[in-house]
């Protein structure tokens, strides 16, 4: 278990996690992480539990869980997610994955306007729109 909770984190690195291939729980909650590259985590084979909540992301790539065959329990909320077409394949994940999503309705949109206070796992994939 690796607890890095409201240390000011605003990156983190590929090589942040070097060396920890058995870790199987880790928690980033209350920090400023705004981005995470979608391969970030993609040397975390054994990774049951990751805590990403009350950070920055505004999206992430939701194919990066598909690197994590064993993520029972994932936490997205107290995020400002930006729902538009880049957040489809979290969206996507969301739907197909059995890890739990804790709390399953909390992760929500910020952005656009007409989706705030609306729940990611109830988000449609065909209407998410492109904001140029």
């Amino acid at each position: 278990m690796l607890v890095l909770d409201n240390n000011l984190l605003s990156t983190l690195t590929l090589t942040a996690l070097d060396g920890l291939s058995n870790l199987q729980e880790l928690y980033l909650r209350n920090n400023e992480l705004e981005l995470l590259s979608s391969d970030v985590f993609i040397n975390l084979p054994k990774l049951s539990q990751l805590a990403l909540s009350g950070n920055r992301l505004k999206t992430v790539d939701g194919n990066m869980f598909t690197h994590m065959p064993v993520l029972k329990k994932l936490y997205l909320h107290d995020n400002p997610w930006q729902c538009d077409c880049n957040i489809s394949p979290l969206v996507r994940w969301m739907g197909d994955t059995k890890a739990t999503l804790s709390p399953r309705h909390s992760p929500k949109c910020v952005t656009p306007q007409e989706l705030r206070n609306k729940s990611l796992s109830s988000l449609q994939i065909d209407k998410l729109l492109c904001h140029t």
